[in-house]
């Protein structure tokens, strides 16, 4: 990843002249670049010095430690001030000569000028030329300043933005477990995606704060010099307006932070949708997914929809103020009998066009985005004080020790220094006193309650209080005390929920400790329960930030039986994993974890679990060659701990700890326990002879799935165009996932389609489709133009009104020649009469006040559309989503989708509108300037043609470069997001290998390579405004010296109505055009969403055959011919695979890691491609709807799933069953007794759920399957991670409830299935062997014999006799 920043072009702006910077020449290259092919990621430039992310985060985090240690509450908005005062003060020096000089000199000239132009004026042509072109010279020097400031303000957002990202992630490496539980990691990303992008904008607007009020203040004084009273009269009506806005934008911060709220919820629910999807479809439970889904989008746009209508009253002020302001101001002075002169008005209608443009503008808008933004730095100051992990929390003292002593200096030597006073003897690795600790409590993540909620106690349910679920105030550990001696393998063994990972937790750290010590020396190494791999290749995932050597390189390799699987994978190690390792076997993942530990050099190893993911044969590979006595880490005399279930492996270890309830039970050494008598006897008798407990099978635990593509994984990840350097990844692999994506989504990806910028018309129209139908569409267009109408005719009326009086005043200086016939009269006939003043001022005040009605009818009825089509896009993708194939969600992280379903949402939802809302408004003034212009001078139409025709050569170029940029902008904004949520959920991984300065450096990497495209889009967009803004000079260059050199003889009304709406056009064009290409790039999301809304849909039959209520009654399952494929033309993982089973039937399915066995499973659910027929009860499964057949066969998947909520929801979501029933399931799966805190059914759970260990949610899913009652059930290696006892008791319970179902058991651990009805072995895809176990052992070759031989002497020896027990009582019967 860093290696890609280092390869990118140096950028030239670094090196760039002062003309050259003014002029933004520096960027033609990358025009020339962007129009003559697409850009890609490295056409991009290296992000500036200043703008590194490691710099800015290094600077923002300096400032807020000393915030941090400072007196009182910390502010991060303080934080932020300090770190950017200078960049800040600049933007200030530019906003006054801008704001003060040049804009306020600019009407002043004009005035001057238009007294020229009266009918006896006394200035001469020399002056007037002066004065024209004082009037072109401020303008150009305007245009130079104002886009370097835009400019600026951008890049400083950019930083700020920047600088607050790096702070968060570092922040996030640090939070506590407790404060881990309560932020899902969507959250986190929510943090990064919406609300540092307030700073971006917010400094556009920061400093027209106090340069808005100073100019109001200083033209107040200047219109009161030039016309008395009336001038403060038009003034009154900005300042009444101006606070009614203002409060407009308070609402509007207000619902933005109500907004945030409800689409962290919808975010979170979506996230846990995306990771529990393949559970989802096996138990077609979609329908109440897509209801929660639903129902948090309600809440949320309701108030999207609120604050629509504020934005929309927001618009029609913008038409309307300066109009009503200058029609007050004429008013008054035709009451006090003033004189109305062009140069009197004109120059008045400047002034209040400058005042409107900086107060209802830009200080409307920056108090609406600066509430926005310090909602956003309120958010992110609670996530910077969330608590931290104990030792990371004192900066002072000993982390600042151990920092000088370099990460990984000499340990002892630190403790010692640090911790005199807890000096362990040599011999002992970790020493633990009286140890007592807790989980925090988990909170609530609800919002808003489900219905039957009681929101009684508060809110906040009451919550098992740790991961091992004993009531609230219960604590995971009580009073350990344990020596674990160097050197040692020490096993720590104990029922479901025993305290055993929190106690691995408690050494790391991790977990808070109440009472009590835990002194440890060395180095620490770690590998989780639940294996945790990043995206990356292989070889990066096990060296993990380490140098690479060899042969020890090698040797961890064949120690953690990894030799095979990189002969299986297409790149060795050098093949890249998807997220969450989607590419990789769940046995895969477990021993690439382990490996990455083995690779440390580390004093102590802490194992949790590492076994229970394999089989029998690789586990007694892994505890033979890695973790025993004889292993790598046995020999070089480490400290093991390993937590196992697999109990009869610790025959061979040093010292065993049985925890039971948080609690030593016993330890010693395995003989003296099996001497002394106590319960391990019992667990070690019962196990080391009752089954070669060697594990899970290939368990996996991401929730892809992924075991079933263990062998065609490989071939995935073959996409990333795998190479030795990440940079590649990131370039290729983009392209290519966007490019895969495009083969089957009828949208063309944002790939190719988009960067033609032809998308619009279609786009456009299905976007406002999917709002409304034609006849609203066509109403609406009709009130667009209807407001435009009313809005241009006040202007005109303005010089009509001025020229009437003029004509009055002039008639009454000149009474006696107007007899002779004056051929200076507006007209050529002899003279026409003036309308009355009364009139005038009555269709003035008419025209006004028709604005303001017509433009909030319109701002109303275009909301109501927008809002209607962005729920309607929604729950089309939502649908589109839920309905695809798996192999949808294989091939894409869930990243890129929540990316999806939070930004491109988020922009279509409130971005979006306010764009369309603007762009339209702006465009349709600039043809109502144009038009007025073009009366007043149709000779006008020549220059403005010629214009025209060079505006839209430079805004081809533009879109083509831009549209590009924008989208590589949002190629690389998406790994920031992905490296995030793979850090939080490696993160107590990560904290124990001390990896956090590695990803804290890859991160920054990635957030550069992010800047690198964003700055270019700013400059782009920039250069762009800049080129538009010249173009107009030149329009007003025109206009004013026509007038000179022309036609002298022009009036002042004219004159003056050509001139300022020629002024007016600067400042708008650029605006306006943005905003169109806001809208077009907007319309890449819209065009996002209808991407996923096409995605190709799981098959479904034609016409579905209607089944009975009890269908399958029996239960027997026909396979026949059947061919099973991950997706069209992937290769066949199941192969012309024929077998029958009958009603009632246990039948166990073994084979190795890779066989096909959940593929089988796969099969059975229809989750991909099916050829051939699997009949139930003689139904072709292919003739019934997915929902149908998913919903008849229950499964227990081999990764227990829960979703966030409560655990009423999680058994039963469709809520068919009476609690008592429930109740019966938890307690047949001895689980009552969790239920039976304060909230009962309703107690909740926390995302994936976390809160209960992993065999508790395990049994959850058994109680879901009793209570489905089918007639068929499928065990996928449910038993893989629980203890021996919780393993019996979920046997007992199937053998009991479901005596008489069809049960299939995927089993590793023979023992499992040795009392089976009949064993089916797999072999690469097809079915080798089908027997009842006893007969398959009397094979004289058989790959079943030698799975029970490869189990051990005695192990197999007590296989066979439960085979021959089976055997003979089933001839009995």
């Amino acid at each position: 990843m860093e290696a890609i920043t280092r390869k990118l072009p140096p950028n030239p702006r670094q090196s760039a002249g002062i003309l050259s910077t003014l002029t933004f020449w520096w960027t033609i290259d990358l025009f020339r670049k962007g129009y003559s092919k697409v850009l890609e990621l490295q056409d991009l430039f290296r992000p500036l010095d200043v703008d590194r992310s490691d710099v800015l985060g290094d600077r923002l985090e300096k400032k807020w430690f000393e915030q941090q240690a400072g007196p009182g509450r910390p502010s991060l908005v303080k934080a932020i001030f300090k770190t950017f005062w200078r960049e800040y003060g600049v933007l200030g020096l530019i906003t006054i000569v801008n704001d003060i000089v040049i804009r306020l000199a600019q009407p002043i000239f004009l005035g001057w000028l238009l007294l020229y132009f009266r009918k006896d004026s006394e200035v001469t042509r020399e002056s007037a030329f002066l004065y024209a072109g004082a009037i072109v010279f401020l303008n150009a020097l305007s245009v130079i300043t104002i886009n370097q400031y835009v400019l600026g303000s951008f890049q400083n957002g950019m930083k700020v933005r920047i600088a607050v990202c790096s702070v968060i992630y570092r922040k996030a490496l640090r939070l506590s477990r407790t404060a881990l539980g309560d932020t899902a990691p969507g959250k986190v990303v929510n943090l990064l995606s919406n609300d540092v992008n307030r700073f971006d904008i917010v400094s556009v607007f920061l400093h027209s704060m106090w340069s808005a009020p100073l100019l109001a203040i200083v033209i107040g004084v200047l219109l009161y010099a030039e016309i008395g009273v009336a001038g403060l009269i038009g003034m009154v009506v900005i300042f009444i307006v101006t606070p009614i806005q203002s409060y407009t934008g308070k609402l509007t911060s207000r619902f933005r932070l109500q907004t945030a709220l409800r689409t962290d919820e919808r975010i979170r629910l979506m996230d846990e949708i995306i990771s529990g999807i393949q559970v989802i479809k096996m138990y077609a439970w979609e329908r109440p997914f897509a209801k929660l889904i639903r129902h948090a989008r309600q809440m949320e746009l309701k108030i999207v929809r609120k604050s629509a209508y504020v934005r929309g009253l927001y618009m029609t002020f913008l038409l309307f103020t300066t109009r009503t302001a200058l029609f007050c101001t004429m008013m008054a002075m035709a009451l006090l009998g003033d004189e109305l002169t062009a140069a009197r008005i004109f120059v008045i209608a400047t002034y209040f066009g400058i005042l409107a443009n900086t107060m209802s503008a830009m200080f409307v808008r920056g108090i609406a985005e600066i509430a926005e933004a310090m909602v956003a730095m309120r958010r992110l100051q609670r996530f910077l004080e969330y608590e931290e992990r104990e030792e990371d929390a004192r900066p002072d003292g000993k982390s600042r020790l151990l920092a000088e002593f370099g990460l990984n200096g000499d340990a002892t030597e630190k403790q010692r220094l640090i911790e005199p006073e807890a000096q362990l003897p040599p011999t002992v690795a970790v020493s633990m006193k009286s140890v007592t600790a807790r989980w925090g409590a988990v909170r609530r993540q609800d919002d808003f309650p489900k219905k039957g909620d009681k929101q009684s106690n508060g809110g906040v349910m009451a919550k098992a209080g740790d991961l091992d679920d004993a009531p609230p105030t219960a604590a995971t550990l009580t009073n350990l005390n344990i020596d674990f001696r160097k050197g040692l393998l020490i096993g720590v063994i104990g029922p479901v929920g025993a305290g055993k990972s929190s106690l691995l937790q408690a050494i790391l750290r991790e977990l808070p400790i109440e009472s009590g010590s835990v002194v440890t020396q060395g180095r620490f190494a770690y590998v989780s329960q639940e294996p945790w791999v990043f995206s990356g290749t292989v070889r990066q995932n096990i060296l993990f930030g380490q140098p690479m050597e060899k042969d020890r390189y090698d040797s961890v390799v064949r120690a953690c039986a990894l030799v095979t699987d990189f002969e299986q994978l297409p790149d060795g190690d050098r093949t890249m994993i998807g997220e969450r390792g989607a590419a990789l076997s769940g046995g895969q993942k477990a021993r690439i974890s382990l490996a990455r530990a083995v690779y440390r050099r580390a004093d102590v190893f802490l194992l949790d679990d590492p076994l229970s993911a394999v089989d029998a044969h690789v586990g007694r590979h892994l505890f033979d060659l890695c973790i025993g006595p004889q292993g790598r880490l046995g020999t070089l005399r480490t400290t093991r701990i390993l937590v196992t279930h697999q109990v009869h492996f610790l025959k061979e270890a040093d010292w065993v700890v049985v925890l039971n309830e948080g609690q030593v039970q016993a330890q010693g050494t395995p003989h003296d326990l099996v001497q002394s008598g106590i319960d391990f006897v019992e667990l070690v008798e019962q196990k080391a002879d009752d089954g070669s407990e060697a594990g899970g099978g290939d368990g996996d635990g991401s929730v892809s799935g992924a075991d079933k593509r263990s062998r065609r994984g490989s071939r995935v990840s073959t996409r990333s165009g795998v190479s030795s350097s990440h940079a590649d990844l990131t370039e290729d692999e983009m392209k290519r996932d966007e490019r895969e994506l495009a083969a089957d989504a009828p949208v063309q990806s944002n790939m190719e389609g988009t960067s033609r910028g032809k998308v619009q018309g279609s786009l456009l129209l299905s976007y406002l489709g999917s709002g409304a139908n034609a006849l609203v569409m066509f109403g609406l267009l009709a009130l667009f133009l209807a407001t435009q109408l009313a809005a241009s005719g006040a202007d005109y009326w303005v010089a009509f009104w001025t020229s009437q009086e003029e004509q009055r005043l002039f008639r009454a200086a000149h009474a006696e020649n107007f007899t002779d016939g004056n051929a200076e009269a507006t007209t050529a006939e002899p003279l026409q009469p003036l309308l009355s003043t009364e009139t005038c001022m009555a269709i003035h005040g008419a025209l006004v006040g028709s604005i303001f009605l017509i433009a909030i009818t319109r701002s109303i009825s275009f909301y109501q559309t927008s809002v209607r089509a962005s729920q309607n896009l929604h729950d089309a993708m939502f649908k589109g989503c839920v309905t695809t194939t798996m192999r949808f969600y294989d091939t894409n992280p869930s990243g890129r989708i929540l990316n999806r379903f939070s930004k491109d949402m988020g922009s279509v939802d409130e971005l979006l509108p306010k764009a369309m809302l603007d762009a339209t408004q702006i465009i349709l003034s600039l043809c109502g300037t144009l038009v007025v212009t073009v009366i007043v001078n149709p000779l006008f139409l020549i220059p403005l043609a010629v214009l025209g025709v060079v505006f839209g050569f430079v805004r081809r170029i533009y879109l083509k470069t831009s549209k590009n940029i924008k989208r590589l902008e949002g190629i690389t904004r998406s790994p920031v997001f992905s490296h995030l949520s793979a850090s939080l959920a490696g993160l107590p991984t990560i904290r124990a290998f001390g990896a956090q300065n590695e990803l804290i450096r890859e991160f920054d990497a990635h957030q550069d390579i992010h800047t690198a495209s964003f700055y270019m889009f700013i400059t782009a967009s920039t250069a762009f405004g800049f080129a538009l803004d010249l173009l107009c000079l030149i329009f007003v260059f025109i206009v004013v010296f026509s007038f000179l050199l022309l036609e002298q003889d022009s009036l002042g009304d004219r004159v003056g109505l050509a001139i300022t709406q020629a002024m007016a056009l600067t400042g708008m064009m650029q605006w306006g055009i943005r905003q169109s290409a806001e809208v077009a790039n907007f319309m890449m999301s819209v065009e996002r969403l209808l991407e996923y809304r096409d995605l190709s849909p799981e098959r479904q039959p034609e016409r579905p055959r209607a089944l009975g209520a009890g269908w399958p009654e029996e239960g027997r399952i026909e396979f026949r011919g059947v061919t099973y494929r991950y997706f069209e033309g992937a290769p066949a993982v199941l192969r012309d695979l024929s077998f029958a089973i009958l009603p009632r039937e246990k039948v166990g399915i073994v084979g190795r890691t890779g066989a096909g066995k959940s593929s089988l499973i796969g099969a059975l659910f229809r989750l991909a491609q099916v050829e051939g027929q699997i009949l139930l009860d003689g139904i072709d499964t292919a003739d019934i709807t997915l929902e149908s057949l998913r919903s008849k066969v229950s499964i227990i998947p081999q990764d227990p799933v829960l979703f966030s909520g409560t655990l009423r929801r999680n058994l039963d979501p469709f809520e068919d069953y009476p609690d008592a029933e429930l109740w019966g399931a938890l307690e047949q799966v001895e689980l009552k007794e969790l239920g039976n805190t304060a909230a009962g059914l309703q107690m909740a759970v926390a995302a994936g759920g976390s809160n209960f260990s992993v065999g508790q949610r395990q049994l959850i899913c058994l109680a879901r399957a009793i209570l489905r009652n089918n007639r068929i059930l499928v065990l996928d290696e449910a038993t893989a991670n629980v203890d021996p006892t919780t393993d019996r008791l979920i046997q007992d319970t199937i053998r009991l409830k479901f005596a008489d179902c069809t049960v299939l058991t995927i089993a590793h651990r023979l023992n499992t299935i040795m009392d089976s009805d009949r064993v089916l072995v797999m072999d690469a895809g097809q079915a080798v062997e089908l027997g009842t176990p006893h007969e398959l052992l009397q094979l004289p070759i058989s790959i079943f014999g030698d799975m029970v031989q490869a189990t051990g002497p005695t192990e197999s020896e007590r296989l066979q006799q439960i085979a021959r027990l089976k055997h003979e009582q089933s001839k009995r019967e």
